[in-house]
């Protein structure tokens, strides 16, 4: 069994992008890392219907070298609205959200235009998860972290929760992780017997 397991091919990245895997963040370039930083700059403090904004994705995070390798990539999911990046060919709507392509890793910015929705008052929740890749074609020395915005509508009186990225493990999966182990240690000892 533990010979099998070795067989299994590792982890790598997806230079053309992820849909509700990353969702969570980008977990197949190691963990999240303080030396990323992602933002969506051109945010309004509040929202109006209908009005089109300018944004920015931007992660910052260690200087890849070589411009001619990949740099990065993101994962965005907003709640409401139209989303219409600057350059297509760069990014992709996938599962319920946006994402780079494969042309769209040789950089660190994307821009973009989001249009209110006509009638909604609700707030509009933007969440980015981005990674700064190393370009050496693998997971391994890349970086990521996450961006999450919550904006209420100007005639709305309720300021919406802010989204928050609980990264602990917790006490769910340290229960089926001890399961598993467990399992599997009484299945070696029932086939070493």
């Amino acid at each position: 069994m533990v010979l099998m397991l070795l067989g299994l091919p590792s982890l790598s990245s997806v230079p053309t992008g992820v849909g509700e895997l990353g969702n969570d963040g980008c977990t197949c370039h190691g963990g999240d890392s303080d030396d990323v930083s992602v933002e969506l700059i051109g945010l309004p403090e509040f929202y109006q219907s209908n009005a089109t904004y300018n944004l920015s994705i931007v992660i910052s995070g260690p200087e890849q070298s070589d411009q001619e390798r990949h740099q990065g990539g993101f994962r965005m999911i907003a709640s409401q609205g139209t989303i219409i990046f600057e350059n297509s060919s760069q990014v992709k709507e996938l599962e319920a959200g946006w994402t780079h392509e494969f042309e769209g890793t040789y950089q660190r910015v994307w821009n973009l235009t989001w249009t209110a929705h006509t009638s909604s008052l609700d707030p509009v929740q933007f969440i980015v998860h981005g990674n700064a890749v190393n370009g050496n074609e693998q997971s391994s020395g890349d970086e990521w972290n996450s961006f999450g915005a919550a904006i209420a509508h100007i005639d709305s009186p309720t300021q919406p929760e802010q989204p928050v990225f609980d990264r602990d493990i917790g006490l769910i999966d340290w229960t089926v992780f001890t399961f598993g182990l467990s399992a599997l240690f009484f299945f070696l000892v029932r086939v070493a017997r």
